[in-house]
């Protein structure tokens, strides 16, 4: 049984108990009391009482020992039917049946189906009272309650199995998101802060001539920007950890653009990033991040220009370099899968492309939400 079977079974359990009470109540005094107050002996009498108080308890397990109740109730039944002492038309073998088809008819609805016909069969041919017409009555109402209950019980097993898998099929879409975004912003705070990193040690170990100052100076910047990518890391980890893995503050474009001139990169910029919500600056942030360490990392360029600016309902970003451009076969990496996935999630598109001048035009349109 499945996870949400069996939670539903238990539900059922606990909450028909009173239920399940009152209907064995109901079922002895209507088909059975005035049978055995017309009983012509007394041990019928005697005998019919215990049949009585096996379909009772038989409908009060019928939760706890689902493969027993419904056997239990159609031997009490049938032999009451055989001794003359119920007129139950197989009620109380319906209602027991139900928990044993929530559990199996789903399993095997063939077996299960045959398993319904031969009980009814078994229960007309050994219990059958001694009236034709009262044969017909049982057979009408024995096959209506036992089948209906039995299909009843098949479609809400069905039910119960495309929660289930509906349920599985979210969690697992859950996962994927909340994987797809973890791996967004690992590959951009470790990926963007190990670029500029190497790129600032590449520039000074260049340089002809450096001296013991400018080196500490340089190895104090690089010390700086790595305790900064540690605690961004960790603000990360703290934001993963409770279940919200985009909730990292947003870095500021200017620090962003500080960080690529240090790596040996020239910068222009033309910003105007003002009056934005804060969802819209954290995803504003990421592009730029992403697009300057793809700079910094692949361009080869020794100059870039990062504008914002607002237009009409959005806000647009565009990041030109004057390096190589996209290759002939050009296939996106992760950090740009991710940025399209970022910015696509806000209702935005990005575009990159080669510049007739050479190099590389990355613009990105963002909506603006509540407050922009």
């Amino acid at each position: 049984m499945s996870e949400v079977e069996a939670r539903a079974v238990q539900k059922h359990s606990r909450s028909s108990w009173v239920g399940d009470s009152v209907a064995a109540l109901v079922l002895v005094v209507v088909f059975w009391v005035p049978q055995l107050l017309s009983a012509s002996e007394v041990w019928l009498t005697a005998a019919g009482v215990v049949l009585a108080l096996m379909v009772a308890a038989s409908v009060m397990v019928r939760w706890r020992l689902p493969s027993v109740a419904p056997v239990a109730a159609l031997v009490a039944t049938g032999g009451a039917w055989f001794l003359q002492v119920s007129s139950d038309p197989m009620l109380a073998v319906a209602w027991c049946l139900y928990p044993l088809a929530l559990r199996r008819g789903r399993r095997s609805p063939a077996i299960g189906g045959a398993a319904v016909v031969v009980m009814i069969l078994v229960s007309l041919t050994y219990g059958a009272p001694p009236s034709a017409a009262g044969v017909d009555q049982r057979i009408i109402f024995a096959a209506v309650a036992i089948g209906a209950v039995w299909l009843l019980g098949q479609a809400e097993a069905k039910r119960l199995e495309a929660v289930r898998e509906s349920a599985d099929r979210r969690a697992a879409w859950e996962r994927a998101v909340h994987q797809a975004a973890m791996a967004r912003d690992v590959h951009d705070v470790v990926g963007h802060a190990l670029s500029v990193i190497s790129a600032e040690a590449e520039v000074s170990r260049s340089l002809p001539g450096v001296g013991e100052a400018e080196l500490r100076e340089s190895l104090g910047d690089i010390e700086q920007r790595a305790r900064g990518a540690l605690e961004e890391v960790q603000a990360l980890v703290r934001a993963l950890r409770d279940g919200e893995p985009d909730a990292g503050s947003a870095m500021p474009i200017q620090q962003l653009v500080t960080a690529a001139r240090v790596s040996g990169l020239e910068v222009d910029t033309r910003l105007d990033a003002t009056g934005l919500p804060e969802a819209t600056c954290r995803v504003l942030s990421r592009v730029v991040q992403e697009a300057l360490s793809n700079v910094v990392r692949h361009a080869n360029a020794e100059r870039c220009e990062v504008a914002v600016w607002h237009e009409d309902e959005s806000v647009r970003v565009r990041v030109d370099d004057d390096g190589v451009g996209l290759s002939a076969g050009y296939q996106p990496g992760m950090g740009l899968t991710g940025m399209r996935e970022r910015v696509g999630a806000v209702g935005g598109s990005v575009t990159v492309t080669n510049r007739l001048e050479g190099g590389t035009r990355l613009l990105a349109t963002l909506p603006l939400g509540e407050g922009g």
